[in-house]
């Protein structure tokens, strides 16, 4: 009976997987998935409640993933003291975070491109918030004098970087070339911060 359980949980989730990636939260239907998957619309609100906590239910494990990986490098560079190596430390963790998103990427996709209406809708912008005040802490620190660094360009260069993140899983780039404009725009970003903050000057 337990095995019979897990096979309709599992053919249920991989329906509602299809179903969002296809037509996103809002526009996604019970009644298609419960005809795909074979299960009855009332076994998928006995079993996740709503559409929402289906949805939840494909995500949250790569979702609360991500968030801890993320906050353990961010905090490592954090309390390194060191701009340099906190550098490095933040290009290893921008690795770590790419592969981490392409192991699992359907659950990234629907987060960044088909979340709306759901709890994950914002979670891009938790990412921009916590990098937001790392770099506010950075630039403290190791902003040279008569070099100050307002808080807004701080804020839209934040963003901007997970939208670079955005673009990559939205455009379904593949991982080797993810990896690549990664790395192009690490180089570019660690260059404009150096100008920035004054460094070797």
């Amino acid at each position: 009976m337990r095995q019979e359980t897990a096979g309709v949980t599992e053919a249920l989730i991989e329906s509602a997987k299809k179903e969002f990636l296809q037509y996103g939260f809002r526009n996604a239907n019970l009644r298609r998935i419960s005809a795909d998957s074979g299960v009855s619309t009332n076994s998928i609100y006995t079993r996740f409640g709503d559409k929402s906590g289906l949805f939840s239910a494909l995500v949250k494990p790569a979702a609360d993933g991500l968030m801890q990986i993320y906050l353990e490098s961010i905090s490592e560079a954090a309390e390194c003291g060191n701009a340099a190596a906190a550098t490095n430390m933040g290009d290893e963790g921008t690795e770590l975070v790419l592969k981490y998103i392409y192991d699992n990427f359907d659950a990234f996709f629907l987060i960044f491109c088909n979340s709306a209406g759901t709890e994950y809708e914002h979670y891009f912008d938790k990412l921009a918030e916590i990098e937001e005040k790392y770099y506010k802490s950075f630039a403290g620190q190791f902003a040279h004098t008569g070099h100050s660094v307002s808080d807004f360009f701080i804020h839209v260069v934040c963003r901007t970087g997970w939208q670079y993140i955005y673009e990559i899983v939205s455009h379904k780039l593949p991982y080797e070339e993810a990896q690549s404009f990664m790395k192009s725009i690490r180089e570019f970003s660690f260059a404009g911060w150096a100008k920035v903050l004054g460094a070797g000057q």
